[in-house]
């Protein structure tokens, strides 16, 4: 019996490799928590698709407002041109779509619950919703986080990340925060890219 629990103690202690560096062992709850993570190629897709659909959503209303403004987006990648506006669109749209899954998933419930509270209080929003949850809840539901999630990533990014990198690391003056109309375009088209993306996803994951 002795000999068993002399051995039960060493495997427990084993678990604990000596070699590993210090800052796995400290950052490991982080490192389990990512390896839990259940990511879904279906998922995966439809954000991939309604980025690259949002993206050019986006790119379209920032250059149809000025096509400076496009070429300052691909500026940002080193290109400050008409085809590197657009495919700096393309790929900051994919970029913001991956992490949209996980948006939706900690925000849906919380979301759902709030409107039909809402709409059991009001019976005009009821008569407008109930039938359009009825038809493609899903899709209804990722649209209106999808706008919500557009907002914020426009407010971040064309009030406040775009302008401080392109004036501190390309050397393009801008206004910090960019509470211009210009910049407030930009939020616009980030928060049509947000519908649009909230849109493709919700269609090619409920059809």
């Amino acid at each position: 019996m002795a000999d068993s629990d002399a051995t039960t103690g060493t495997d427990a202690g084993s678990n604990a490799d000596p070699d590993e560096p210090p800052y796995r062992i400290a950052l490991a709850p982080v490192f389990e928590t990512i390896e839990s993570l259940e990511f879904d190629a279906r998922e995966i897709e439809a954000a991939i698709a309604g980025g690259l659909a949002g993206g050019f959503q986006a790119a379209l209303v920032i250059q149809v407002y000025d096509t400076d403004a496009i070429k300052r987006v691909g500026a940002i990648f080193g290109v400050p041109t008409l085809n590197g506006g657009w495919l700096g669109m393309f790929a900051l749209g994919v970029l913001f779509a991956l992490p949209f899954s996980v948006f939706v998933s900690s925000s849906i419930d919380a979301f759902v619950s709030k409107v039909m509270l809402l709409s059991s209080r009001n019976e005009h929003l009821q008569t407008i919703l109930v039938p359009l949850l009825k038809r493609s809840a899903l899709t209804m539901t990722t649209l209106a986080l999808g706008n919500g999630y557009g907002v914020a990533v426009g407010v971040v990014l064309s009030l406040f990340l775009a302008p401080v990198w392109l004036t501190v690391a390309m050397g393009v003056p801008m206004a910090i925060p960019n509470v211009t109309i210009g910049g407030f375009v930009g939020v616009i088209a980030w928060a049509l890219y947000g519908g649009t993306l909230g849109l493709v996803y919700g269609l090619i994951l409920e059809y």
